[in-house]
């Protein structure tokens, strides 16, 4: 048997029903000992039961001292303390329901009693938490910060994966009190599939409460309050609202009497120029309209370039083509004048028997045609 009072067990409620936390040990207490209508002493046996007090439904037994598990149960799972309560080593979702006990004290019939178990599943994070709001983990503070020229805010908290579901509820703070706002409440449910296994979030629920502010008051304080068994009773965040204003340059130097007369004059500076405003929006434009222009310029000179090319390059083959046949006729005329002319004469006379022979003489003549002109002796 174990000792409760060592093992720092909390029981949620002793009014016959009791919410054991999720993945924690937990305790379902024996209420004819708990209320002391029969003495710790005076138990001989016990019997705790789960769905009803069949024999198949017997989890553990105390008899005479000695604690057993049954029905094939293995040790570990239940275990009996020495106030009789029942010890369930892990909290599951499967141990929500009706657990019934029967006991004997000595000299006494057997008597019998159910307590009924719930599953709590308490936050990650003790309070409420509210959106946009600048919030360690574990503070129950926070700022939020508005535009100075909002005419509408919203606040929204919520407290998600508890369970059971809390309550959420806004109130503005006073110096000299409260008032408890009107909120927009939801609260949604989260179920898993079974292939996901069991999970802390399974069967759990979340809730979120909004109220909209209908005007913005600087360092207006707020409150969000959750009130349920997964937060133990009650938390809550206070929430500051502050406006950000407009930041402006000031300087400190007194104007001189000009400067006095220049400014009571619309539109002129104390140089009596006219003031030019600097617009960023504009000035990027300027610069894309530059940059584009100047693309553009590139292109264009681009293109001019390469039609002057192809004009200059297309004049010159006509010429070198030209040149050519010039050279070739001046060729011809020097070697009629070096006597060559005979050449082509016996040509014209030789007669087409031999093949190879003309082929010879042919390529001869060519040579002999494209040979430099030889120079003669006066």
């Amino acid at each position: 048997m174990e000792d409760s009072s060592k093992s720092g067990l909390v029981e949620a409620n002793t009014d016959g029903s009791v919410f054991l936390e999720r993945a924690h040990r937990g305790i379902v207490p024996c209420s004819l000992v708990k209320s002391s209508q029969i003495p710790i002493g005076d138990v001989e046996v016990i019997y705790w039961h789960y769905g009803s007090t069949s024999p198949a439904s017997i989890l553990i037994s105390y008899f005479l001292g000695r604690v057993a598990p049954q029905n094939g149960i293995p040790e570990g799972v239940y275990d009996i303390d020495n106030e009789f309560n029942l010890i369930i080593e892990n909290v599951t979702p499967s141990d929500e329901g009706t657990y019934y006990f029967r006991l004997k004290p000595h000299l006494k019939a057997l008597q019998d009693g159910q307590v009924e178990v719930y599953n709590k599943v308490c936050p990650s994070r003790p309070y409420p938490t509210v959106i946009g709001c600048n919030q360690d983990h574990d503070a129950d503070t926070c700022e939020v910060r508005v535009r100075h020229d909002s005419t509408v805010h919203y606040l929204t908290c919520v407290m998600e994966h508890v369970k059971p579901a809390v309550e959420l509820r806004w109130m503005r703070l006073f110096l000299g009190g409260k008032t408890v706002l009107n909120a927009s409440t939801t609260v949604r449910p989260l179920v898993l599939p079974d292939y996901m296994g069991s999970s802390l979030r399974n069967n759990t629920y979340s809730t979120s409460a909004s109220i909209q502010l209908p005007s913005v008051d600087d360092d207006a304080e707020y409150v969000c309050e959750a009130v349920g068994v997964a937060v133990g009773g009650n938390t809550r965040t206070r929430v500051r609202l502050t406006k950000t204003h407009p930041t402006t340059a000031t300087h400190d130097t007194t104007p001189t009497d000009d400067e006095v007369q220049s400014s009571n004059t619309p539109g002129k500076t104390a140089d009596g120029v006219s003031p030019t405003t600097y617009n960023p929006a504009e000035m990027r434009v300027f610069l894309m309209v530059l940059v584009v222009a100047f693309s553009i310029s590139c292109i264009v000179i681009g293109i001019g370039c390469v039609y002057i090319k192809y004009l200059r390059k297309k004049p010159k083959r006509t010429q070198s083509y030209e040149s050519s046949d010039n050279v070739e006729e001046k060729d011809a005329l020097e070697l009629d004048a070096n006597g060559y002319n005979g050449i082509n004469e016996t040509r014209l006379h030789t007669p087409v028997e031999n093949t190879s022979t003309s082929k010879k003489e042919t390529n001869t003549k060519k040579r002999r045609r494209y040979a430099p002109p030889r120079c003669t002796e006066k």
